[in-house]
């Protein structure tokens, strides 16, 4: 049984529609990222999931039941937020235990439960704190804590690493994911990062303008993108324009010249589109290399050393520029600006985006 399903859901707040015709269905145990631009709706979504919302039409169901007209309390919701949220009054332990407390669970059973919790956060001996006491990395542990002791039946993660450093996010991201499929809990998490997302998820949905653009593996919606604005605001992108020539051989042209993809095109002569290709799809041509694919020949403009990634600008036409990605090894010589270079990309690389 699927464990979250959302039909047509839409949101409207006066004449601003935020949310239409949203769908999605998660399966138990299952962790999807709502990925998206600032405005997109897909902080609406989470908070219709949890019932801080209500949905101007569509159903929300979880484990079959229809829970739409359920308040937030009655839906068995685990909800961690990008603020924290803890309680400053209350220890660490004391945060954890509310929501036990609230559901009147034994005093014994508040106990272990909390103490196991803390023990899976990695906060075990902490629970004499205040949250004022703690990094803000252990008081988003606190909140991941609180949220799963109650075990719930969805976990909703609100963009709960936007407030942490770059070094922690990438730990606690980890652990995060770790103590989800541990636990088996459905999860929906709700990002504007890519590479969480990505590295995160068993399915990101990409919405833009209230709605799902996309829904997919990381690795479908990066490397075969359905729409120009998923292919964009996912990672580096070479956008080529082009006109089909000879759709059942692949045939194109651009303008720095024919382009092959050796495959048939589903578009029909004359059309227009654009040839989509990523950084690291291009490489270098060196003297008696032989291509897989289209190749270019192009001036590099600029050079800009991005850790392992050394990324280069080059000029394949006039106003026409082409972005590659090359690993940065010790002792690579790579070319400087200004030189002359041949680029080769496999026709399989290349993906067709009207």
């Amino acid at each position: 049984m699927s464990q979250l399903t959302l039909r047509a859901l839409n949101k409207s707040f006066g004449t601003n529609a935020v949310v239409k015709d949203f769908d999605l269905t998660m399966e138990d145990g299952e962790f999807i990222s709502l990925l998206g631009p600032s405005g997109c709706g897909k902080t609406t979504v989470l908070r219709m999931v949890a019932g801080f919302e209500a949905p101007s039409s569509g159903a929300i169901h979880i484990d079959g039941n229809d829970v739409t007209a359920l308040q937030a309390r009655q839906r068995q919701i685990g909800m961690m937020f990008q603020s924290y949220a803890l309680f400053p009054n209350l220890t660490v332990a004391g945060n954890v235990a509310f929501g036990l407390k609230v559901a009147r669970l034994p005093r014994a059973e508040v106990d272990l439960r909390v103490n196991e919790m803390l023990e899976m956060v990695g906060l075990a001996g902490l629970g004499g704190r205040y949250p004022y006491q703690l990094s803000g990395g252990q008081q988003q542990r606190v909140a991941l804590a609180r949220a799963i002791a109650p075990r719930p039946r969805v976990l909703l993660l609100d963009e709960p690493l936007s407030a942490l450093d770059a070094k922690i996010r990438v730990s606690l991201r980890g652990e995060i994911r770790a103590i989800q499929r541990r636990l088996g809990i459905s999860t929906l998490f709700v990002t504007h990062d890519q590479e969480e997302a990505m590295a995160m998820s068993d399915r990101v949905v990409v919405m833009a303008h209230g709605r799902a653009e996309q829904v997919g593996r990381p690795d479908q919606i990066y490397n075969r993108p359905a729409t120009r604005f998923v292919a964009e605001f996912i990672g580096a992108l070479n956008l080529l324009p082009a006109t089909v020539t000879d759709p059942a051989a692949g045939q194109l042209d651009t303008p720095v010249g024919p382009v092959a993809l050796n495959r048939p095109i589903a578009r029909s002569a004359g059309a227009a589109l654009h040839l989509a290709i990523r950084p690291e799809g291009l490489h270098i041509l060196l003297n008696g290399d032989v291509a897989n694919g289209p190749t270019f020949t192009g001036k590099v403009l600029d050079r800009d050393f991005l850790g392992p990634i050394i990324r280069l600008r080059t000029e394949i036409g006039p106003g026409t520029a082409m972005t590659v990605d090359c690993f940065n090894r010790d002792g690579a010589s790579l070319p400087e600006p200004g030189q002359t270079i041949r680029l080769a990309v496999d026709a399989a690389a290349v993906f067709p985006l009207d």
